[in-house]
C-alpha cells in the first residue's frame, strides 16, 4: 500500500517511528507510520491508528497511580509524593519539577 502525502502529493514511505505519543505522557515504541520523504509529514492507516490506540489504552492500565488529598501548607496548596512514586522516579528533596497543564482536569509534573 502506497500513501500519497496531503501537503505536498509525493508518495509516502512505511516507517517505524522509534517513539510516538499519541497521548501526551503515554510514549509508545516502535509505531508504523508512513512518511513523507520530501515535507517528512507522517500518516496512519486506520489500521495503523487503531493499533496505535490499543497499545495506548494498554500501556495507561499497565501505569501505577496513587490518590492523594490535597492540603495546604501556608498559603499553598500541597500534594504530598507517595514514597513508592519516589523510588521509582528517583526523586530527591531539591529536585526542579515542570508542572504543565493538559486541561481543566489533567496536569502533567516533569521533573528535571
Amino acid at each position: 500500500m502506497t500513501l500519497r502525502c496531503v501537503k505536498c502529493k509525493k508518495d509516502m514511505a512505511l516507517v517505524q517511528l522509534p517513539v510516538y505519543e499519541h497521548e501526551k505522557g503515554v510514549p509508545l515504541e516502535k509505531v508504523a507510520a508512513y512518511e513523507c520523504q520530501s515535507c517528512h509529514e507522517w500518516a496512519f492507516t486506520e489500521k495503523q491508528i487503531e493499533d496505535v490506540e490499543r497499545r495506548t489504552d494498554v500501556a495507561k492500565a499497565r501505569r501505577f497511580g496513587f490518590i492523594r488529598k490535597i492540603t495546604v501548607s501556608g498559603r499553598s496548596l500541597v500534594v504530598n509524593l507517595p514514597e513508592d512514586l519516589v523510588k521509582h522516579m528517583k526523586l530527591a528533596k531539591g529536585n526542579s519539577v515542570r508542572i504543565v497543564p493538559l486541561d481543566d482536569r489533567h496536569i502533567v509534573l516533569e521533573v528535571g
